[in-house]
């Protein structure tokens, strides 16, 4: 029979391949997986707002194995060749381009080995150009050298992670997924940036939280910064607090590929209790555990690949999302070989109950809902804390009631600057004119962080701290319109903080 090769047209196809459902965070995300991978130990991600002439990029840099010349070239192929190993994070050999063109039409690669026997290796360049391929309709990978970069490109390239040896990723031509990082109105440009800083951090805290704390055999810790600042993990199931492990469940389960070969492995399913909210030892640490969807819809199973989170809530078509149940997280980890009965796709961001186990899980989840339900159900103690800070376990509720009416003041007073505390459902600071001449008033939601403005005054709680808070709420106000720079009780303020020195 006679054959004709028959490449795909370059523009066309690599345009398509731009759309496979990533956002900015989960793209972010795809590309922590090559750092995983190359055994890196820190990720820095930048992420910066047009300045001036310069445009808006976003860098991903690591302290990994790095590569030569030609691994390079290798892994910027689409469908590069990689043997992966059973622990590997990494699926098809896309993730690299495919995640980062969704976000950019630049995507330029630094990368330098680590040195051996003395070696000195270079740093190499390569770019994915989206209007160069436009142009000739041929997957043309460009090489450029340093002296061919622009300035902030070549120093954002050479980026300090990377030194000794590592990888860099330069992300640029940002406009179409990423408009409002080069807006002409610098407000609005800032704060876009603040909230997609915010939804990547949340997301790569989630994600690699299992990485970041150290858990996975064989594999250093990581530690990611994401603008300048060290992420902390965020686990979903809360184990420093008082959550309910219920008994764990193996399943074994048997795979058949296109072949006929089977495969079979175990996936582990754990299911935890979160604690109540007054259970909790802090209304802070109760906010960040609902995470970055909050409560409701972060309740379900938590599919881990290799440790890696793909998908966070959602009970996989077994059940409704609930109220009365938002504190059973249920923790699924399956390995690599696993792929097709969870049907996992080149994005790694969706996974499912495979069907061949689905009627045990699913009464398995019944009976552990009810659990949920008797803990969500039942009142607990009022949280109160003790003189040191530190939780008072058995507090009785009228003890607990009559120290919040001694010590937790009804509100909190600056001079001409007072903070009331609401029960409203709104996180939203509300700011209203006082009683007198010349007086503000800021009402703080029970909800909003700075409602522990109100918390009882103790050596861990100081005075001074208190004012802090206040003036990050002043501040706050102000950047949300809702107060006036010049209706704010600047010697009030001033004559509060000299009585603390």
């Amino acid at each position: 029979m006679k054959k004709v090769k028959a490449p795909p047209g370059a523009k066309r196809l690599i345009e398509s391949l731009r759309n496979l459902g990533y956002d900015c965070s989960t793209a972010v995300a795809d590309l922590l997986d090559n750092s995983v991978a190359a055994n890196a130990s820190v990720v820095y991600v930048e992420i910066l707002a047009q300045h001036g002439s310069r445009p808006p990029y976003i860098v991903i840099a690591d302290d990994g194995t790095g590569m030569d010349r030609e691994g390079l070239q290798e892994a910027m192929r689409f469908g590069s060749f990689q043997e992966y190993t059973p622990e590997d994070l990494g699926k098809y050999g896309l993730g690299l381009k495919t995640a980062s063109l969704s976000q950019c039409r630049k995507l330029t690669v630094a990368s330098k080995p680590r040195a051996k026997n003395g070696s000195r290796p270079r740093r190499h360049y390569a770019r994915w150009d989206l209007d160069f391929v436009h142009g000739t309709d041929e997957w043309d990978l460009l090489l450029p050298v340093t002296e061919e970069l622009k300035d902030w490109e070549a120093e954002a390239l050479q980026h300090e992670a990377s030194a000794a040896g590592g990888t860099v990723v330069l992300w640029s031509g940002l406009e179409e997924a990423l408009p409002l990082l080069s807006h002409h109105d610098i407000q609005k440009r800032e704060r876009h940036l603040a909230q997609l800083i915010n939804r990547v951090g949340d997301h790569l805290r989630m994600v690699f939280h299992r990485f970041m704390e150290g858990m996975v055999d064989g594999r250093r810790k990581l530690h990611i910064y994401l603008c300048g600042e060290q992420l902390k993990p965020w686990d979903p199931f809360c184990r420093n607090e008082n959550t309910r492990e219920l008994d764990i469940l193996s399943l074994p389960l048997t795979v058949t590929d296109r072949s006929g070969s089977e495969t079979t492995g175990v996936v582990t399913i754990s299911p935890f209790i979160l604690p109540h909210e007054q259970e909790f030892s802090s209304t802070a640490a109760w906010k960040d555990a609902a995470g970055p969807r909050s409560w409701n819809q972060q309740q379900g199973f938590y599919f881990y690949r290799n440790h890696r989170l793909l998908q966070a809530g959602g009970w996989s078509w077994l059940r409704a999302v609930d109220e009365h149940t938002k504190l059973l997280r249920v923790a699924v980890q399956f390995p690599q070989k696993l792929d097709r009965a969870f049907e996992v796709n080149v994005t790694k961001m969706r996974a499912k109950i495979p069907a061949d186990c689905r009627e045990s899980v699913k009464g398995s989840v019944s009976r552990w809902a009810k659990v949920a339900k008797d803990r969500y159900g039942k009142t607990p103690s009022p949280r109160r804390t003790s003189g040191s800070g530190q939780i008072a376990e058995n507090a009785a509720p009228s003890a607990a009631k009559s120290a919040r009416k001694t010590e937790t003041p009804p509100n909190v007073s600056y001079g001409n600057l007072s903070f009331a505390l609401s029960n409203a459902p709104s996180h939203a600071l509300t700011v209203a004119a006082g009683p007198g001449n010349g007086q503000v008033k800021i009402v703080i939601p029970h909800k909003h962080e700075a409602a522990t403005l109100f918390a009882p005054i103790d050596r861990d709680n100081s005075e001074l701290r208190r004012f802090c808070i206040a003036a990050l709420s002043v501040l706050e106000a102000v950047y949300e319109r809702r107060l006036k720079p010049d209706q704010i009780p600047i010697e009030s303020l001033r004559r509060s903080l000299n009585r603390m020195k």
